[in-house]
């Protein structure tokens, strides 16, 4: 029996086996990008037509939808967006509230009829009056106590409509009150002895088998001056949320336990109010009264919701065995989805779902078979992926196996045709190989975001990327423990090693008086830094020497620090002194041309790693410039010599021809777009043609200007690799400057100036403008040495952030298919290693990088007839292809090849994740 069959022949429940959807992403406003993806709990029903609710996932596209879960008869029928993305439940807590006083109701802990004088419950000044303390428990769930006292975690429509004090007695009126819903969860804590979030993790979460929650991350209370009673804000993933439907459906049970007492939940979602044009409200759910609930569409007697703020909707339609949760990213500013649009939406996923009458089916966990044992002890893994071949990121030839996941780890590897799994993963066709580690990224700021959407890394993780190294080029902040406790209690997207930025330490120990060698009292200061933030678990130092304020150290500093990060057995990642000929800041007009190249640069390198022994990684290695094309075969030769000295010298390369973080590059000088002292004040002060112009008209000025423009455009990779993506004459977009040069009759630098001059005057140089400053002769020597790994030298980018560099979505797809597949300038097992195991080799990683019994559970399963990057110059956010599935610590990330929006990601520690590197093991 095959893994296949074996999963084929499992029984269907909620939470079980994954479905397959198409391989198609879809526009989410709010994050840009709707995805449909699958949860590793759901199953789609095998007899469904995935093109019944096309018609509502495609007008989802036009709203701000994060995530939708359609349930019926017990099955998911269809779902798409971040559904595993933990998202602000907003009001929605009401109604988790309500559902977890059915117990305590049943059991006698909680009368419903107890009144506040008797809970001795009130609140602060202006505290509450005799009348308003009669109202009691039931009058707060109903939202009838007649008590408009201040709330908190109330929005300025609640607070502006909130009725006047004293103006309705106690059940006699109903008003959406926050004070009811807060004093409710006080008065529940007070009764049960419990908090809210310790109840519904114990009561809900853990039964359910909620994915995502995490109660230290995902729940808080509010406070403040208003009320002493705090709100209580949950995140809920929109699956997890899903299942909380799901039980409130099935009457309260689950499998074999009743969660929620079955009588509780009809008094809970009766309505007892008119709630308008919502129908009716009952214990803290809205209620469907003669079918009005939502606008546009009728549901039937008995369907009710929860709701929250912007778009949160969990409905429930019994009489249809249907569940629909639908939410909004709310971290992001200004989305919202409005209750029309709702309905709208609502109304087509209904017109897509089989309208029987509702049957009896309760979701339990799935039985399995139970062979022999998984490798002598027969445990269910987690996941299997089976009926792939394996490329173990060590080099060798791939083979034919199946790979057991459980517990974050790889248990197995082998003919796994009858072990027990939670879920089998067909891949068939397909690859597995080690995830993806970027040896220099510039994810950090994103992973510490407020908005999940952005530190659950959809653009890198979409590629196969598991493990980021970070605050590079000298940068990043000198306090890494907060780093990496906000990291921690947020929770990211993949595993994280952090660097400490030489920039970092040299502005922390010399100021803003950095433009100079430093005295060996501050080397020492730098030094005592540096070994600690290595000794509580830093990777090593970043140092960006042709930066501020790098670009003023000394070789003798950088040796001393370097020292340092050998004797910790770190590892010291440098971008160089020069990318060219000559620095990035180098003008003709105003600088020395006795400046160091990149060539000097790696001489630097080389002998300081002599020197110290420490294992350095010349980062993003490149040849920039036409002056300078051609250079990589002798550094190729500087490096492979070193290296046959049994130093450990390293690069890394993102493949592609192209550099520069957003494509904005500026062939203009800043010098000559300064306004002079007359225009400071005027409307020339913001108009870069107008300063232009006057440095035109100044011919010592416009000389200096025209050697410097003409540098530039050289440094850039020539007039013929410098391509318009932007300019208010459309006629010329997409066109080389060199092009366009010829059309206007002019030279390279004087069509620059037109650029400029007839542009965008509120932008300097008029226009965008990306450069593709490296031959692409010398990207593929790079890229063919084993000594360089894969990297993407990008930030986490949602569509929203406008232009960005391809290599943010496409380096690790592209080195496969471009240099491997296509050009063929090595194997595909050759590019999977230098994008694994070979920067695991370098940071000694320890069980990553690598497919064998033990290892982390970090794995790429992709097909290689399909993988490619899409994303280019005109159209950077673009996701690539054939990446089908990642896991990262042995959790889905990304499945069917859509991204799930979770955050399973460590941060990783240079005293507990690495471990000795063999010399005589390098290639």
């Amino acid at each position: 029996m095959t893994c296949l069959q074996m999963c084929n022949s499992f029984p269907i429940s909620l939470n079980t086996v994954p479905f397959a959807l198409p391989r198609h992403w879809m526009a989410i406003a709010g994050v840009c990008c709707c995805l449909i993806f699958v949860s590793s709990q759901t199953v789609l029903a095998d007899d469904w037509p995935l093109d019944k609710l096309s018609k509502a996932r495609n007008y989802s596209r036009s709203l701000d939808t994060a995530a939708v879960v359609v349930i019926q008869h017990g099955k998911v029928v269809d779902q798409w967006g971040a559904i595993a993305m933990p998202l602000k439940c907003h009001s929605i807590r009401k109604s988790i509230l309500s559902a977890l006083f059915g117990l305590h109701v049943e059991s006698g802990t909680i009368d419903l009829d107890a009144t506040l004088k008797q809970l001795g419950t009130s609140d602060n000044e202006p505290s509450l009056t005799d009348v308003e303390l009669t109202a009691t428990i039931r009058d707060l769930l109903k939202a009838r106590s007649g008590i408009y006292h201040p709330a908190l975690y109330e929005t300025a429509a609640m607070a502006a409509k909130r009725p006047k004090r004293a103006s309705h007695a106690p059940n006699t009126f109903w008003y959406y009150n926050n004070w009811d819903f807060n004093a409710a969860c006080t008065i529940f804590e007070n009764l049960t002895g419990r908090s809210i979030f310790e109840e519904f993790d114990d009561r809900l979460g853990k039964p359910l088998g909620m994915q995502d929650f995490r109660r230290m991350r995902d729940t808080q209370y509010v406070t403040g001056e208003d009320s002493v009673h705090p709100a209580y804000p949950f995140q809920l993933s929109t699956r997890d949320l899903a299942l909380f439907g799901q039980l409130m459906l099935q009457n309260g049970r689950w499998g074999d336990q009743q969660l929620i007492p079955e009588a509780w939940i009809k008094e809970s979602t009766t309505s007892y109010s008119d709630a308008g044009q919502s129908g009716g409200y009952g214990y803290m759910w809205w209620v469907a009264v003669d079918g009005t609930h939502f606008p546009g569409v009728t549901l039937p007697e008995g369907s009710f919701s929860a709701r929250g703020y912007r778009g949160q909707n969990l409905v429930i339609i019994p009489e249809w065995d249907i569940v629909v949760c639908h939410r909004v990213n709310s971290f992001q500013k200004d989305t919202s989805v409005s209750r029309s649009d709702f309905g709208k939406l609502l109304g087509l996923i209904i017109g897509g779902c089989h309208h029987e009458e509702r049957t009896s089916i309760a979701i339990a966990p799935r039985k399995v078979k139970q062979p022999t044992a998984l490798k002598g002890h027969r445990t269910q893994a987690d996941i299997i992926l089976c009926g792939g071949e394996v490329v173990d990121g060590s080099g060798r030839r791939r083979f034919q196996a199946d790979v057991a996941v459980k517990g974050g780890r790889i248990v197995e590897i082998g003919d796994l045709a009858d072990a027990p799994a939670k879920q089998i993963i067909d891949a068939t066709g397909k690859l597995i190989c080690p995830g993806f580690i970027d040896l220099h990224s510039h994810a950090e700021q994103g992973l510490v975001s407020s908005d999940p959407a952005r530190r659950s890394a959809p653009n890198l993780i979409t590629q196969g990327i598991t493990t980021v190294v970070v605050n590079q080029d000298g940068g990043g902040p000198l306090d890494l423990d907060e780093q990496h406790r906000a990291m921690t209690r947020l929770g990211i997207g993949m595993n994280v090693v952090q660097m400490l930025g030489h920039g970092t330490i040299r502005s922390e120990v010399m100021g803003d008086d950095h433009k100079r060698p430093a005295s060996p009292y501050e080397i020492v200061r730098m030094q005592t830094l540096l070994r600690a933030k290595m000794n509580n678990g830093a990777f090593g130092m970043s140092a960006g020497l042709e930066y501020v304020p790098g670009r003023w150290s000394t070789p003798r500093e950088m040796e001393a620090l370097a020292g340092t990060v050998a004797e910790l057995d770190g590892v010291y990642i440098v971008h160089e002194r020069s990318s060219g000929s000559r620095p990035m800041w180098f003008l003709p007009s105003r600088d020395s041309a006795d400046q160091p190249s990149m060539l000097d640069n790696l001489r630097e390198l080389v002998l300081i790693t002599d020197i110290t022994k420490v294992t350095t990684v010349a980062t993003h290695i490149k040849a920039r410039g036409t002056d300078f094309w051609g250079s990589s075969n002798e550094m190729n030769s500087l490096i492979k010599k070193t290296r046959d000295k049994g130093l450990r010298f390293y690069a890394d390369q993102y493949p592609y021809n192209t550099s520069g973080t957003d494509g904005r590059i500026v062939l203009i000088p800043k010098w000559a777009a300064k306004a002079d002292s007359a225009a400071a004040n005027s409307e020339a002060a913001t108009d870069y043609a107008v300063r232009l112009q006057r440095t035109l008209e100044n011919e010592s000025l416009a000389a200096k200007l025209q050697l410097d423009i003409e540098y530039e455009i050289t440094r850039r990779g020539g007039a013929q690799s410098i391509l318009i993506l932007e300019h208010p004459d459309k006629s010329v977009v997409g066109k080389s400057l060199a092009e366009f040069a010829v059309g206007i009759g002019s030279t390279p630098a004087e069509a620059a100036i037109k650029l400029q001059l007839e542009g965008d005057s509120t932008r300097r140089g008029g226009c965008r403008l990306r450069a593709f400053s490296m031959s692409e002769a010398d990207v593929e020597a790079f890229a063919k040495t084993p000594w360089t790994a894969t990297s993407s030298d990008a930030r986490i980018a949602l569509p929203s952030d406008g232009p960005v560099h391809p290599r943010f979505y496409g380096a690790f797809p592209r080195k496969i298919r471009h240099y491997a597949i296509d050009r063929n300038l090595f194997s595909i097992e050759e590019a999977i290693r230098v994008s694994t195991s070979l920067p695991a080799e370098i940071l000694r990683l320890k069980g990553r990088g690598i497919i064998r019994e033990g290892a982390f559970a970090d794995l790429v399963v992709f097909d290689p007839s399909r993988i490619r990057d899409k994303a280019d110059a005109f159209n950077p956010h673009q996701f690539s292809e054939g990446i089908d599935y990642v896991l990262i610590n042995g959790k889905l990330t990304v499945e069917n090849e859509q991204w799930l929006g979770n955050l399973v990601g460590n941060v990783l520690n240079l005293q507990e994740d690495t471990e000795p590197i063999d010399l005589e093991s390098q290639p």
